[in-house]
């Protein structure tokens, strides 16, 4: 049974740190870390929140969705899943300050889609990043399908999709996945360094910005999260090939 508590938060000057912690699980996403994240989110929009952080405690950031809870519960509860997903995705994607995943170890599968979903990725030499959802006849979540093209370009996006090969952080630098790449034990150092910059600055300025520039692109990524999702459920009614 999992401490009830599944989702750290702290503060470092001016700066809002969610910490996913099931370490055990190495920070599996179970639908009470959705739901914790959900409200998180809400709370960090209603309070006006500078800067937030996201990561994972003991040297993971989330190793994807939590499938043994899944697959106890069964076809209803998985939808219920997925629905927060997307939920608390575009709640980070829009959310009115500046975001960075901070990113130890593993980020895999829903795990990246949490990562795409910040304005930054901090990555460290323990980094590994794993869209992996092909290896399962099932296509990426609607953030991977939005941000990848974006990130890494179109052709580099659909190789990485199609191969679901795993990347270290210093690769996902060379691609450009990551913003930045750092040793483990100053990962966490340089990431609150700049995230405490970031949290001095002019803050509404910010967030204008961070909405004039994700709408820049010919199709939002809403619309996108939207035409993915109804995918998703036609595909998971469908047997798999």
């Amino acid at each position: 049974m999992d401490h009830i508590t599944v989702l750290e938060q702290s503060d470092h000057e001016g700066v809002l740190i969610l910490t996913t912690d099931r370490p055990k699980q190495h920070n599996a996403l179970n639908i009470a870390m959705w739901e914790a994240l959900r409200d998180a989110l809400a709370e960090a929009r209603n309070n006006r929140a500078r800067c937030v952080v996201l990561t994972g405690a003991e040297g993971a950031f989330s190793s994807g969705g939590d499938w043994v809870e899944a697959s106890i519960e069964g076809d209803e509860f998985i939808e219920r899943v997925y629905g927060l997903t997307h939920e608390v995705v575009e709640a980070l994607y829009v959310l009115p300050c500046p975001t960075i995943a901070m990113i130890p170890g593993p980020a895999i599968q829903a795990g990246l889609e949490l990562a795409l979903a910040c304005d930054f990725r901090f990555a460290g030499v323990s980094s590994v990043f794993d869209i992996g959802f092909t290896r399962f006849a099932a296509p990426p979540e609607a953030i991977s399908e939005a941000m990848l093209p974006r990130l890494l370009g179109l052709e580099q996006a659909k190789r990485w999709v199609f191969s679901g090969e795993r990347r270290t952080g210093e690769q996902a630098r060379t691609f450009g996945l990551v913003s930045e790449f750092f040793s483990d034990d100053s990962l966490r150092d340089e990431t609150l360094s700049y995230a405490s910059e970031l949290a001095k600055g002019p803050t509404p300025a910010y967030a204008s910005s961070k909405t004039l520039m994700n709408e820049s692109f010919e199709k939002p990524v809403q619309e996108t999260l939207a035409a993915a999702n109804r995918l998703e459920t036609r595909a998971r009614r469908q047997p798999m090939l």
